[in-house]
């Protein structure tokens, strides 16, 4: 084989590799994508989204209910 078959095979190989691994990337990054986003939106309380689905963007109050039990041993300490 001349030089230029062996380059022009050579370009065409690494030109192929590339859109197969862009094709590849493309497709295997939606799939990541969705199954990432299925999975965290199956543990999402119904509270903290919209009438619409949508994250709350805003800032939200919490409770937090303390154990006189343990809060008294922490004082014993």
């Amino acid at each position: 084989m001349t030089e230029i078959t062996t380059l022009f095979f050579s370009f065409m190989f690494c030109l192929g590799g590339v859109v197969l691994g862009f094709i590849f990337g493309w497709f295997g990054n939606e799939y990541v994508r969705s199954y990432i986003e299925s999975k965290t939106m199956g543990n999402v309380h119904p509270e903290m989204l919209t009438d619409d689905g949508y994250y709350i963007n805003e800032e939200l109050l919490s409770v937090r209910f303390i154990d006189e039990e343990h809060e008294q041993e922490y004082e014993d300490d």
